[in-house]
């Protein structure tokens, strides 16, 4: 099993890379409108598509816009016999993704991770941990899965790369107070985490993307 995905550049001297994680019920073509609309040229985007088919629409509205609702719907992780989600098989995917493909073709530091709700959820379990200096990781309207962790979430790597946490202060999903709580524990661990939160239910605000797009130019 290989992450599938998409990658999308309006030239050919990117420099940088954007990788947008979608949300729980999402596919490769969930941030295809974003990726059409922002006005950031000297990038290119990949977006990978979860490894796990889900076989019923999810209670969770993903960012697309216009997309077609009989698209193929995919989640990050499933839930397994004991009741438990499965996490670590969906890093070692990541894994794989990241090293064979992102990695090989720019240096880290040139990387930047974005995360939907659930995907959100991987930048918190899988993205910030990573032994290699990311240029920055954007989780937004997300949260953490529960499960027994034995190091810190943010890696020494990763210790002063940018972290910028963006939740809808209306968000009926998933409420603002789990990215509150995620600011509050990565704060602890020393990370270099800022909190934005937007006027705005499960979405993806604009002008949070705009202040990510700021982060990405070096402004």
């Amino acid at each position: 099993m290989n992450i599938e995905f998409n990658r999308y550049k309006k030239n050919n001297d990117s420099k940088k890379a954007i990788v947008a994680i979608h949300g729980w019920g999402g596919n490769r073509d969930s941030f295809l409108p974003f990726v059409r609309n922002l006005k950031i040229d000297d990038v290119e985007w990949f977006l990978p598509e979860a490894p796990y088919l889900m076989s019923e629409a999810p209670p969770i509205q993903s960012p697309e816009v216009n997309i077609n609702k009989n698209l193929i719907q995919k989640s990050w992780t499933y839930k397994k016999e004991d009741g438990t989600w499965e996490v670590h098989e969906p890093m070692m995917l990541l894994d794989l993704f990241f090293n064979k493909i992102i990695f090989n073709e720019y240096k880290s530091k040139d990387v930047y991770v974005m995360g939907f709700s659930q995907g959100a959820a991987v930048c918190y379990e899988y993205i910030m941990g990573m032994d290699r200096q990311l240029g920055g990781i954007f989780p937004i309207g997300g949260f953490f899965f529960k499960y027994s962790r034995k190091n810190k979430r943010v890696s020494e790597s990763n210790k002063n790369t940018p972290i910028i946490i963006g939740h809808g202060i209306k968000d009926e999903i998933i409420p603002v107070n789990k990215s509150e709580e995620a600011f509050d524990e990565l704060s602890r661990e020393g990370a270099n985490v800022d909190i934005y939160k937007y006027n705005g239910g499960h979405k993806i605000s604009m002008n949070f993307l705009r202040r990510i797009i700021e982060v990405i130019d070096g402004k």
